[in-house]
């Protein structure tokens, strides 16, 4: 993994994915969208819509794994371009309005390049995090869109390198960041530190969540805070195929499931991971593979334990075609669970709401994305401020041609889908010029 570039570990996670749950066999699906009007006149990857401004930089930026957080009254979206050392962030207002047409530069100083990331609020500032060569990566931004100082190395592992996309969670400047070993004498450990963003040095110390070494690179770890811990998921292959596994940590860095419980051993793979906390503990999702197509499940985890009270999985989307890399947020007694439904040609976000009784909402689902882009699929997470969840995704004009496409995003009510077209975030002439 270390000999390939940047630009082919991020699509390789996403895509490779998509590939092999293609594999399975699924057939095409025909969504019926009740898209509003606006969608007629949307032309391929933009329209006239009502957003202002858009995106402005000259520069070609070819954007992946786009990452959102929100702190309370806007939503801070970081991803990367594609090229080296090339890692941006912009600021939607509570509105849908974008404040950073010119785009945040995370990594001015062209440090070592951005392979996977994550971003969080802390109670102050926004945090990005990333793995890079073999140290985890600090970048602050406050909250009015200046740089907190350039971005700093937080810790470097002494017997392996970070490897995957890496989760953070944050609750009053105190934030756990984990991660999947790869090489040395750790590949496949789940491994992480806590740091405090209000002391000097931040305080950061290692913490051991799996010493097991069976985690999934390719799918990262899911990080979420509830209450008085933290729960950390991740793929996990010591039974033999791929499983959901997850471990509590206390804010101090004690972990309570040492090598983790099981979230999901069903038959098939599980991966692709998420977690959001609720008023009742936590709700995971992931992709599942029991029924020969993709599908996506979640399960609840009971508050202050490793209980999980829907053992066999509770059924989100199960149709023909092959859901995958769910990702969820929680306004506290509800659960969106947004994913990317991929058939043969076409790739589409959709969403569906699940009570914290484990009741699905919308059983078919809806539409999330919109307009005429073969390649519409969900990015890094979803977030939830102002009585709305804002969701990412990346749009493209034909399915295989990554890295090519523009980053956007759009704010949901309910199941009401509330920018039509979606707010651009990101910039590619390239593809919005040519796209169908």
């Amino acid at each position: 993994m270390r000999g390939l570039s940047k630009q082919t570990r991020g699509w390789g996670a996403l895509l490779l994915g998509g590939l092999l749950t293609l594999a399975c066999g699924g057939e095409a699906e025909l969504f019926e969208d009740n898209a509003s009007s606006q969608e007629d006149v949307e032309a391929g990857l933009h329209g006239p819509g009502n957003q202002g401004p858009y995106p402005n930089w000259s520069t070609p930026t070819f954007s992946t794994d786009a990452q959102v957080a929100e702190d309370g009254n806007q939503f801070f979206v970081a991803w990367s371009d594609g090229r080296p050392g090339r890692f941006y962030a912009a600021r939607v207002s509570k509105n849908g309005r974008l404040l950073d047409p010119d785009a945040i530069p995370l990594n001015p100083g062209l440090r070592p390049d951005a392979y996977f990331h994550a971003t969080a609020f802390d109670g102050r500032q926004f945090l990005v995090v990333w793995t890079g060569d073999s140290s985890i990566f600090l970048t602050r931004v406050n909250r009015n869109g200046t740089l907190d100082g350039p971005p700093v190395t937080l810790f470097t592992p002494t017997d392996h390198q970070p490897a995957g996309s890496p989760g953070i969670a944050c609750h009053d400047r105190k934030c756990l960041v984990a991660w999947i070993g790869f090489g040395g004498t750790a590949t496949g450990a789940v491994r992480g530190i806590t740091l405090n963003t209000a002391k000097p040095g931040f305080d950061v110390q290692e913490v051991f969540i799996s010493n097991q070494l069976s985690a999934i690179n390719s799918y990262g770890v899911a990080v979420a805070w509830s209450h008085d811990r933290y729960l950390a998921t991740w793929t996990d292959s010591r039974f033999g195929g791929q499983d959901i596994f997850a471990a509590r940590i206390r804010r101090t860095g004690a972990v309570l499931d040492q090598d983790g419980f099981v979230i999901s051993a069903a038959p098939g793979n599980q991966n692709f991971s998420a977690v959001t906390a609720t008023k009742q503990g936590f709700f995971v999702a992931w992709s599942d593979a029991r029924n020969g197509t993709a599908d996506i499940y979640g399960a609840r985890v009971k508050d202050g334990t490793a209980n999980v009270l829907d053992p066999s999985g509770i059924p989100i989307a199960t149709s023909n075609t092959n859901d995958i890399t769910p990702k969820v947020a929680s306004e506290g007694h509800q659960v969106l669970v947004t994913w990317s439904a991929l058939t043969a040609d076409t790739g589409r976000v959709r969403g569906a709401r699940v009570k914290l009784n484990g009741d699905v909402r919308d059983r078919h689902g809806f539409a999330i994305s919109r307009g005429a882009a073969a390649r519409q699929l969900v990015s890094g997470n979803v977030a939830y401020a102002n009585d709305k969840y804002f969701v990412v995704y990346g749009r493209a004009p034909v399915m295989d041609e990554p890295p090519y496409q523009v980053t956007v995003g759009t704010r949901v009510k309910q199941d009401d889908v509330l920018d039509i077209p979606a707010i651009r975030i990101s910039h590619a002439p390239s593809v919005e010029q040519f796209a169908p």
